[in-house]
């Protein structure tokens, strides 16, 4: 082929690949404009669902009724994420506007840097109260059903003057918050921040997953750490005690709590031990007897479990790796009677 035959091919190539690229271009942009769901939400007594969209890097609040109906309620700042939406007694809600994690690699980690409020919002939206202002990492929030007050999980919190910088080994903290903003250490835990934190009725005793070391935890025992079900009673947080299985090596990382029946229903994983794949599913313990019961047959790995009021349904988020080294989250719920599992629209309609 002579040089003008080449580079006519050449440039072909180049119009080509410079083709392509712009379309990579507007079909990642396309991506990241569509609004996509966060994993966070939360369901509330009466049926309601709240839960957290982004679109161009910003994420926003949504409230959906009974009826279906779907409704923004608030916006946080730009590059700012929104975590663990609660609704409160009254019917508004609360939830946590904060930085997010440090982009540092662990070991470098200034949790203590970073900015978390939470915010109380009209589940009408408009009407918006900051009742706490914080530095550090607030992770989750809790209802407490029986009195007027959020348990809160954060690592490195203060609400004290301004932070030391450097690397402070991780410690994270529960906390009591009241509205008049009365902010009160629980307990704290080295090493460990709990997780999948639920409350009982009566507002004294909360539920947790966490790793059993977690009261003198090394290197090495860290590698045979097994995350256990541990319950703590609130006024005397001192008192901590397993709840599952104390010989079990199979660890656990999700539980809800069907306090009226004694019974818990947990994640674990099916075939531990066995080599391949993990299967994870999630299944019934009860706590009067100490036996593992049926599984739901789920036969997925979930995050965020919570069930409804009546304790009928189950919600659980489902998080998929995409080729673009993206997630994506989606929500389900499944019905504990008949065993069905259902996905759940999330629709953005406007304010």
């Amino acid at each position: 082929m002579n040089k003008k035959g080449m580079l006519i091919v050449f440039g072909f190539i180049a119009v080509v690949t410079a083709g392509l690229a712009a379309a990579g271009g507007m079909v990642e942009s396309s991506e990241n404009t569509k609004p996509s769901f966060t994993g966070e939400y939360n369901i509330g007594p009466d049926g309601r669902l709240a839960y957290v969209m982004e679109s161009d890097d910003r994420q926003e609040l949504y409230v959906k009724g009974r009826e279906g109906e779907s409704l923004g309620v608030y916006t946080a700042g730009e590059s700012q994420k929104l975590w663990s939406p609660v609704f409160n007694e009254n019917g508004d809600l609360s939830v946590v506007e904060t930085t997010g994690y440090p982009e540092a690699p662990p070991g470098k980690q200034e949790f203590q840097l970073e900015y978390s409020d939470i915010h109380t919002i009209s589940a009408e939206g408009g009407k918006v109260e900051t009742v706490l202002q914080a530095r550090g990492v607030i992770t989750d929030l809790v209802k407490d059903p029986a009195r007027k007050r959020l348990i809160i999980n954060g690592i490195h919190l203060s609400t004290q003057g301004e932070p030391e910088e450097g690397f402070m080994p991780f410690s994270s903290s529960l906390y009591t918050l009241k509205p008049d903003g009365d902010f009160e250490e629980i307990r704290s835990f080295e090493t460990y921040s709990p997780g999948s934190l639920s409350i009982a009725e009566n507002g004294k005793r909360m539920l947790m997953v966490l790793a059993d070391d977690y009261e003198n935890a090394t290197p090495d025992s860290m590698f045979e750490a097994v995350q256990r079900i541990y319950e703590m009673n609130i006024e005397k947080p001192e008192e901590m005690k397993v709840i599952s299985d104390k010989n079990s090596k199979v660890p656990i990382s999700e539980v809800v709590w069907m306090e009226d029946k004694n019974k818990l229903l947990y994640q674990t994983i099916m075939n531990y031990g066995e080599g391949g794949l993990y299967e994870y599913d999630m299944v019934s313990y009860d706590r009067a007897s100490g036996e593992e019961g049926d599984r739901l047959h789920i036969n997925d790995s979930v995050q965020h479990a919570q069930l409804s009021g009546d304790n009928t349904l189950l919600y659980y988020v489902k998080e998929t790796s995409e080729a673009n080294q993206s997630e994506t989250f989606e929500l389900f719920r499944y019905h504990l009677e008949s065993g069905e599992e259902e996905k759940m629209e999330l629709p953005r309609n406007k304010r």
